[in-house]
């Protein structure tokens, strides 16, 4: 659940990538959700809000290789060698939905579908079948999206076949000027783009139908958003969208990004023989440019929705968005990013405290199309709370804008941002050339220079040091030039009757003082230290032993040793050269959610979501991240089913704080009562929100049939919160984490194996320990018999949802858990043929699968996917008649090789992260898998099978046995 940003709605991306989760919500990832649900998804970048004098001209990176080539289409190359053996290609064409003819709204869109559905030398889909047979997702590495201004299309390719780089800059040809627009593909796509708009429906749509005229009224942009009209899309001429195609898909309207491990001056020349023959333009091509009227008047809005969770406040000013060109302008940049991090940590001590009025606060930046962007804070109100929340909110803008920032503030963000740009600046041949990529769009679409990560660090160091507070004042002047903005948003439930009337939100907004003078902010000494040296005695390491030996070097880790302290605790060692500057941590002890009783396990499953928000050591969530400040570092504590553990990460500089973070979080936890009641709060008004959320009682009705009423698989129900506990949740939570002995710590990364040692013993072997080790019992969880179904008629909007879902108890083979796996995402390629392709009856399909080993190998997949009300049962049955086929019918050797290509091409990727190594370490040890096999790529591969695909669906898919559930919209 999020707030419907300005950035909500105006992107629309045809090739989705679905994120495999498990229909068992696990419980620590379900209450992190309760801090991070009122999180506002817009400041995702921050832009210069005024101009600056360009008398100092930045740099483009001189690694980059441009130009233009002769039919006036640009390049741009650049050599980057993380990942090995990757190439990415981007084509940006500078024509999006704000180009459209009143007949045309969602033609630039629908022409970025057909892009997928036949070109000169691909027909139909021929060209996703040919990416997925070299082992390329549809979705994340096949994907397009399209804006307002621009329309990006976008391929990850592997580098060692000079053959795949010839067809792909082909398959940018066909783009450019070879998409034939079949006609029964363009009517079979019509429905697949309606289905993408009908996703975007419900509360989220509407919402945004009222503010994104609102903020930016009068433009040609409120008219133009870029999923269009459906039933222009529905009815649209072939000969339209072919007016639009051969009016802007024009070489000198695009540019060819590649990134990657590849020879510039070579791709080049083959960029001159392959997208160089699209012809040119016979006439330069004008492309008009609209802008978006800054509101000088002060203006506000209130926009109800009867199914909108709760109530949200946004002010906020409106500048024109500059370029990031200068160096005065990369300079105010990271001003306003050192204001905004300081402000929202000051928000932030607003939220975790005692009966806080604001549930949530947060302050930013982000940009709705090109020509403007907004800065805003915005706030969700307690319940019943909202004048004396908005007067806080106002005091704190108020103060910032009287005051600026202290100077404690300043020196901390300065540390802070010499730190990030050191951290940076350290791996920087570990950069991504996915993110390299993406910057080169950006630097093509908004002319932001492609400044090179070396001259990044040195005017970093060149210009963070002279920051004064006169300047960072001047800049909040500037930023919130209009004192409280000038646009004010309240969107809120139908029902709710915190909002004041539009006269007394005006006055409340525009008029409202305090009734004392605003003082400038202060905060408490932080002179303490996180951890005292003698907080424990120092144990030893009493045995050590080699796991595993492998070369070493960038391509595999150094030998993998084992540590066992004299506490009982396990270290796990893998030393890699795969980032210079970066060291991963994971610990894990048996025991989880399993060891506590039912009537604990409600508190025992938000025990990570208040210590986050109590802080750690008797320092607040604020002073935590004050007190590490200028510093890369992080630790947490996690909960599952049978485990619980450590998580935490650090620079080389930072280890022994990663430590001491380490230490704390076993020896010193924190439950405080101002974390316990801000916490409570929160998870209060989301359990109230649900009841007139569609997808949240569709939650609650999977659930049911998949578990009935036990608690332990329970949503946020109303039942659920009333059994939260202070004392239980911190009772539980120590009694999983007291006793070390049974805990195993891996560490992946750059780090010294001296300092490890030092380290470990200093702070882990002196932890006391009683011995004791839990073994948790499995509480015979069993999936429902038969066909079990059942219907919710909830929302507003025509739409759809279908869940199918299997599961059961297995007995595990050695590779069943990644086998499972493959099942899956044939399922997902199959779906995707079937209900998308060839019925135009979704979006998108997503199958999810989950598979538990531990106490007891249980097995979950599910299959869900939106569509037209009066659909669900046809495209049901043809889930359940493509799962038929699969078992009953030879599974076609090219999904094999889709997905043998497909698990080699990820894995040689993944062999080279440290994340990959932490991960499958863990789950080596777990199930007793020898460490080689994380290393061994082609026994998998070969047990990819047509057989063993087909023996998987008849073993774990019982046609006659599953959970089905529809959610369409209430009868009227």
């Amino acid at each position: 659940m999020a707030l419907p940003a300005p950035l909500s709605g105006v992107v629309c991306i045809s090739n989705v990538t679905f994120k495999k989760r498990k229909f068992r919500v696990k419980k620590m990832n379900f209450f992190k959700v309760v801090l991070a649900v009122f999180f506002f998804a817009s400041s995702s970048f921050v832009v210069p809000l005024f101009a600056a004098d360009p008398v100092h001209l930045l740099q483009n990176d001189p690694a980059l290789v441009s130009g233009t080539l002769s039919n006036g289409m640009a390049y741009y190359v650049l050599r980057n060698t993380e990942p090995a053996n990757r190439i990415y290609l981007r084509l940006t064409v500078n024509a999006g939905s704000v180009l459209e003819d009143d007949d045309q709204k969602g033609i630039a869109h629908l022409i970025e579908h057909m892009a997928f559905n036949g070109t000169t030398q691909f027909a139909k889909n021929d060209l996703v079948n040919y990416f997925e047979s070299i082992g390329m997702k549809f979705g994340p590495e096949v994907n397009a999206y399209t804006s307002f201004d621009e329309t990006v299309y976008m391929l990850e390719i592997p580098a060692d076949k000079p053959e795949i780089l010839k067809t792909t800059l082909g398959v940018l040809h066909d783009w450019a000027c070879g998409i034939t627009f079949d006609q029964a593909e363009l009517d079979k796509e019509r429905g697949v783009v309606v289905e993408e708009w009908r996703l975007g429906r419900g509360v989220s749509g509407r919402v945004g139908d009222k503010q994104i005229p609102f903020l930016v009224k009068g433009s040609r942009y409120a008219e133009r958003l870029p999923i269009g009209d459906p039933e222009i899309v529905k009815t649209v001429s072939r000969a339209r969208v072919m007016d639009f195609y051969a009016k802007w898909y024009h070489p000198d309207l695009m540019s060819v990004v590649v990134v990657g491990d590849v020879d510039s001056d070579a791709i080049v020349k083959a960029l001159v023989t392959s997208v160089g023959t699209v012809p040119a333009s016979k006439t330069p091509t004008v492309r008009p440019k609209w802008d978006i009227q800054i509101q000088e008047k002060p203006d506000q809005i209130v926009i109800r929705d009867p199914e909108y969770p709760y109530v949200v406040a946004q002010m906020m000013d409106q500048h024109p968005a500059l370029q990031l060109s200068t160096k005065e302008a990369f300079r105010e940049n990271i001003v306003i990013s050192m204001v905004l991090s300081a402000f929202n940590e000051r928000l932030k001590e607003k939220v975790t405290v005692a009966d806080p009025l604001m549930l949530n606060a947060q302050s930013g930046i982000t940009q709705l199309a090109n020509p403007t962007v907004f800065s805003f804070v915005a706030l969700v109100p307690s319940t019943g709370k909202f004048v004396p929340a908005m007067q806080q909110a106002v005091t704190e803008l108020d103060r910032l804008e009287q005051f600026g920032l202290t100077d404690a503030e300043l020196a901390r963000q300065k540390d802070s941002a010499l730190n990030a740009m050191e951290q940076s600046w350290i791996n920087r041949n570990k950069a991504t050339s996915t993110n390299k990529a993406n910057a080169l769009v950006q630097y093509v679409i908004r002319g932001n220079t492609f400044v090179s990560i070396d001259d990044k660090h040195d005017l970093y160091k060149e210009i963070v040091p002279t920051i004064t507070k006169e300047e960072v004042s001047a800049i909040i002047d500037k930023y919130w030039h209009k004192g409280r903005g000038n646009l004010f948003m309240v969107i809120a439930p139908e029902s709710s009757r915190d909002v004041p009337s539009d006269a007394d939100l005006r006055t409340l907004w525009r008029d409202w003082k305090p009734e004392t003078p605003i003082t400038g902010y202060s905060e408490k000494g932080l002179d303490r230290p996180l951890a005292a040296s003698g907080i424990t005695s120092a144990g030893k390491i009493v045995s050590e032993k080699v796991l595993l030996d492998l070369p070493g070097g960038e391509k595999s880790p150094a030998p993998i040793k084992e540590w066992i302290l004299s506490n009982g605790v396990r270290v796990i060692l893998c030393p890699t050269q795969f980032k210079a500057n970066e060291i991963l941590v994971s610990a894990w002890s048996k025991g989880g959610f399993l060891m506590a009783s039912d009537a604990e396990f409600p508190s025992l499953a938000i025990a990570q979501s208040l210590r986050e928000n109590s802080g750690l050591n008797g320092f607040s969530p604020t002073e935590l991240s004050k007190k590490l400040a200028g510093k890369t570092v992080n630790a947490g504590i996690w909960l599952d089913e049978a485990y619980e553990g450590l998580w935490g990460s650090s620079s080389n500089t930072d280890l022994e704080t990663l430590f001491q973070l380490l230490n704390l979080q076993l020896t010193s936890p924190y439950y405080s009562n101002e974390g316990w009641s801000s916490l409570k709060a929160q998870i209060d008004k989301v359990a109230e929100s649900r009841k007139t959320d569609p997808a949240s009682m569709f939650d609650d009705l999977k659930t049911r049939l998949l578990y009935g009423n036990d608690i332990r698989h329970s949503t946020l129900t109303p039942e659920f919160v009333s059994k939260l506990d202070k004392a239980v949740v911190e009772s539980s939570s120590r009694a999983r984490f007291t006793d070390v002995k049974d805990f195993t710590f891996v560490f992946t990364g750059s780090f010294d194996e001296a300092l490890m040692r030092k380290y470990a013993e200093t702070w882990l072997a002196g932890i006391p320990s009683t011995g004791k080790a839990d073994e948790p019992v499995s509480k015979g969880l069993r999936f429902p018999k038969g066909i079990v179904s059942d219907n919710l008629a909830m929302g507003i909007d025509p739409k759809s949802q279908v869940f199918l879902g299997f599961g059961g108890n297995t007995k595990s083979e050695t590779y069943d858990p990644e086998l499972f796996g493959f099942l899956g995402q044939l399922l997902d390629i199959r779906l995707r043929e079937v209900v998308r392709e060839d019925m135009s009856g979704s979006y998108g399909v997503s199958v999810n699968t989950n598979y538990v080993c531990y106490p007891s190998p249980y097995f979950e997949l599910s299959i869900s996917f939106g569509c037209e009300p009066g659909r669900e049962t046809e495209l049901a049955n043809a889930v359940i008649a493509t799962i038929k086929e699969i078992q009953n019918a030879p599974v076609a050797d090219t999904y094999v090789t889709k997905l043998k290509e497909n698990f080699r091409r990820s894995r040689e990727e993944s062999l080279r992260t440290n994340q990959f190594w932490l991960n499958r370490i863990i789950d080596s040890d777990q199930r007793h898998l020898p460490l080689a096999s994380i290393a061994d790529t082609e026994t998998v591969a070969a047990m990819i099978t047509g057989d063993k695909l087909q023996s998987l669906a008849k073993q774990y898919l019982d046609t006659t046995n599953y959970v089905k559930a529809y959610l369409g919209p209430a009868k009227k």
